[in-house]
C-alpha cells in the first residue's frame, strides 16, 4: 500500500524533524497520525467488509496506531516541557548571566566600601583622641570637616577650630594642622614638623605643626635642638642626685627626652635625691627623636622621707611659669608600693630653649 506507507513515512520524518515546542497554529503530531489512520481505513472499508481475517487485521493496525498515538503525545509534552523549563539564553546558544555572581559582587563591593569607611573612621577618632589629651590647649587647630567634627566629639573647643576649605593652600592662623592623606602633601611645606601620625594608605592622618620660617628653618632648629638634647642628656647622668636605668640613660643621651623635662628634672636634682622611674608619652608613628617624650615619673632614691620631698617636688612645679609650667602634675603608688610623682608636658615641643648646658 504505497500511499499508506507514504504517508507512514512522512509522518515519521516530521516527528524526528518537528522542533521540540508546537508553534501556535499547528496540529499536534498525535492529531496528524489519528487523521492518516481515520483516512486509510475509510478507503479500505469496503475491502474491510469482505473478509473477517481483514477487519481482524484492521482492528490490530488501529491498536498498534492508537499506542503510537498516545506514545507521540507523551514523547510531544515531555520535549515541550523540559524545553519550556530550558532558559531562552541556553535554547538560543547562550550562556546563563550569572546573577548569582553578580549579586556577590555587588555585595564584596559594598563590604569593602564599609571597611574602608569604617577604617577612616577609626584613625579619626584616634587622632581626635590624642590631640584633646596632648596638645596644648592654646593651639589654634585647621582641620577639614570630617576631622573638626571628630576633635568636637572628643571635647576640642569649637573656638580653637579652623575648618579647611577644598582649595585652601596652606593653613595661615592654625598652629597645628591635622592633614589627611588628600590634604598633606600641600599643607607639608607650611607644617614640616610632625608631631604624630595615625593610619596608613588613604587613611594615614598627620598631626603637624607649622613653622613660621618654613621647611628650611624648622630643619636648622631642629638639628640645634637635638644637639642640645642630646648635651643636656649627658650632663644630667653625670648628676650624683639623679639615678635612671640603662634604657633610661640610653633615652637621655641620644635626645629622646623633652627639653622641658630635663630641665625640671636639674631643678629637682638640685634639691633632693631622685630616681627616674620611666619615661613615657611616645607620639604614635614619630621617633623619639623627633617627638621626644614629654612625660616623667619620678620617686624618691633613697626610700626614706620620699613623702615630704615629694609635696616640696610638687610644690616647686605647680608654681613654674610659661613653657615650664607642666600640663599635669600628680602622684603616683609605684609596683613596689613606694609613692612617685608624675610630670607631663604637651605638644608640641618647644624648639630652642636650652642654651648648651642645663643648671644644676
Amino acid at each position: 500500500m504505497p500511499f499508506a506507507g507514504s504517508r507512514e513515512q512522512q509522518a515519521t520524518e516530521t516527528v524526528r524533524s518537528a522542533p521540540p515546542q508546537t508553534r501556535p497554529g499547528v496540529p499536534s503530531w498525535g492529531m496528524v497520525l489519528a487523521t492518516t489512520v481515520r483516512l486509510w481505513a475509510a478507503r479500505r472499508r469496503r475491502r474491510l467488509r469482505r473478509s473477517r481475517r481483514a477487519w481482524l487485521v484492521a482492528i490490530c493496525v488501529l491498536a498498534v496506531a492508537a499506542a503510537a498515538v498516545i506514545i507521540v503525545v507523551q514523547l510531544t509534552g515531555t520535549s515541550s516541557g523540559q524545553a519550556a523549563r530550558v532558559p531562552a539564553s541556553r535554547r538560543a546558544g547562550q550562556n546563563p548571566l550569572p546573577r548569582g555572581g553578580s549579586a556577590r559582587a555587588s555585595a564584596a563591593a559594598a563590604a569593602r566600601s564599609q571597611a574602608a569607611a569604617r577604617s577612616q573612621a577609626a584613625a579619626r577618632s584616634q587622632a581626635a583622641a590624642w590631640i584633646a589629651g596632648q596638645v596644648d590647649g592654646d593651639e589654634t587647630i585647621a582641620c577639614d570637616p570630617p576631622m573638626c567634627t571628630a576633635l568636637s566629639a572628643h571635647g576640642v573647643a569649637s573656638s580653637r577650630l579652623l575648618s579647611l576649605p577644598p582649595s585652601a593652600s596652606g593653613a595661615p592662623g592654625a598652629g597645628i594642622v591635622v592633614a589627611s592623606a588628600s590634604t598633606h602633601a600641600w599643607l607639608s611645606p607650611d607644617a614640616p614638623r610632625l608631631l604624630a601620625s595615625v593610619g596608613s594608605g588613604a587613611h594615614l592622618i598627620e598631626v603637624r605643626a607649622v613653622s613660621p620660617g618654613g621647611a628650611a628653618a624648622y630643619q636648622a632648629a631642629f638639628r640645634s635642638d637635638l644637639a642640645d638634647r642630646r648635651s643636656a642628656g649627658a650632663q644630667l647622668m653625670q648628676s650624683r642626685r639623679i639615678e635612671v636605668s640603662a634604657r633610661g640613660a640610653g633615652q637621655l643621651v641620644t635626645g629622646e627626652v623633652d627639653t622641658r623635662l630635663l630641665v625640671m628634672l636639674a631643678v629637682l636634682a638640685s634639691q633632693h635625691s631622685w630616681r627616674v622611674v620611666a619615661f613615657g608619652d611616645a607620639a604614635p608613628g614619630v621617633p623619639p627623636t623627633q617627638a621626644p617624650y614629654r612625660q616623667v615619673i619620678i620617686t624618691a632614691a633613697d626610700g626614706g622621707g620620699g613623702t615630704a620631698d615629694l609635696a616640696a617636688a610638687l610644690a616647686l612645679l605647680r608654681a613654674q611659669r610659661g613653657p615650664y609650667q607642666p600640663a599635669q602634675v600628680t602622684t603616683a603608688r609605684l609596683a613596689d608600693g613606694q609613692p612617685g610623682l608624675r610630670i607631663e608636658f604637651t605638644a608640641p615641643s618647644p624648639l630652642g630653649l636650652l642654651a648648651g648646658s642645663v643648671p644644676g
